[in-house]
């Protein structure tokens, strides 16, 4: 246990040296294909901060869905998005010829997300709770989103050592996938 405490740790602190645009957060991730599936980790440490956004979110809802379909809907989709984009960079990194880096970049961008999700799930709370005025919390969303995706091209292109447009097709990629899966949790939220 203390073996995984240690690698999270490390890994938290090389995706925040990645936050600060600092290639060398690369050098705290275990990279290894034990640390690829480590890496998952990350989802059931940003889980509880994605929990209470459902809880806002929820009441706000109209209809509201009922609550058992809501919860077993949105799990779905959680888990989900943790897997369909790992699957989608597989195939992209072969295509662009780095998928000798592909473990690194999971690894890197598995641990960034929970600094991204961080920013992306405390905004929406703020804003979908009206913890602060309409117009602050769309300009909060719109800083919050850009620095998560410089920080999210950052770490491809680090990762991967690929060029600034490939990177941005990455993060771009990952958008859309994310768009999608958010498009359909919404309508799988009301049986027709």
């Amino acid at each position: 246990m203390s073996t995984i405490l240690n690698e999270a740790t490390a890994s938290l602190l090389g995706a925040y040296r990645l936050a600060h645009f600092d290639p060398r957060g690369m050098s705290c991730f275990n990279t290894s294909v034990e640390g690829v599936w480590r890496s998952f980790l990350a989802a059931v440490i940003v889980a509880p901060l994605f929990a209470v956004l459902l809880a806002v979110v929820y009441p706000t809802m109209d209809p509201a869905p009922d609550v058992a379909r809501f919860v077993i809907v949105e799990i779905e989709g959680y888990v989900v998005s943790w897997v369909a984009y790992p699957l989608v960079i597989a195939w992209m990194t072969q295509r662009l010829g780095c998928w000798d880096r592909f473990a690194a970049y999971i690894v890197a961008y598995n641990w960034a997300t929970v600094f991204a999700n961080l920013v992306t799930i405390t905004i929406n709370i703020a804003r979908i709770g009206e913890l602060v005025p309409a117009e602050a919390g769309d300009l909060l969303w719109l800083v919050g989103i850009t620095l998560v995706l410089v920080y999210l091209w950052f770490v491809a292109r680090t990762a991967l050592a690929i060029s600034a447009l490939a990177a941005a097709g990455i993060i771009a990629v990952d958008l859309f996938l994310s768009i999608v899966i958010g498009m359909t949790v919404s309508r799988l939220h009301w049986p027709l």
